[in-house]
């Protein structure tokens, strides 16, 4: 069996303007696996959710003087490259991506809590007990949404 031919191009482990996990730091290990899986699917959006036999997005360890470090890279065949643009490839995070960070920060921070204290579980609100990232619109209020929040009209206020 002949596997196509790939292409291998190394994206970054956040978007260009972003700062990101830096090697060597006792908490880079987890916090560059949450930051290359957001990266991965911000970049899955920006390019329409590619068909991955041609166009799809890894984390790839690669050596360094401090330890192993980690990336983000594209890889594709030939007709996933007529897809990819590196001009398209995002400089900031987009608000989706900013709630996925928040939200599995938070994640993080509950199952610390309740591992170190089981009785915990019942405080921890519904948003955090899924397994799965939840699906936030590309709005600014998705970081809300991402910390628990649920937004509340205006048609009800107080005067």
């Amino acid at each position: 069996m002949s596997y196509p031919r790939t292409i291998r191009i190394e994206v970054g482990p956040v978007p260009a303007e972003e700062s990101c996990a830096q090697v060597g730091h006792e908490d880079y290990s987890e916090r560059s696996r949450r930051e290359c899986a957001v990266y991965i699917r911000q970049l899955q959006r920006i390019f329409d959710n590619p068909d991955p036999e041609d166009l799809r997005f890894v984390r790839c360890g690669f050596p360094h003087e401090l330890g192993r470090y980690h990336e983000v890279v594209a890889v594709m065949t030939a007709e996933g490259a007529k897809r990819f643009d590196e001009a398209m490839l995002p400089m900031q995070w987009d608000h989706i991506a900013r709630a996925e960070l928040t939200w599995l920060e938070l994640q993080g921070k509950w199952r610390a809590t309740v591992m170190a204290r089981p009785e915990a579980l019942a405080l921890v609100p519904d948003v955090f007990r899924s397994g799965q990232i939840p699906q936030f619109p590309n709005h600014p209020i998705a970081q809300w949404w991402a910390m628990g929040f649920t937004p509340v009209t205006t048609a009800y206020r107080l005067h």
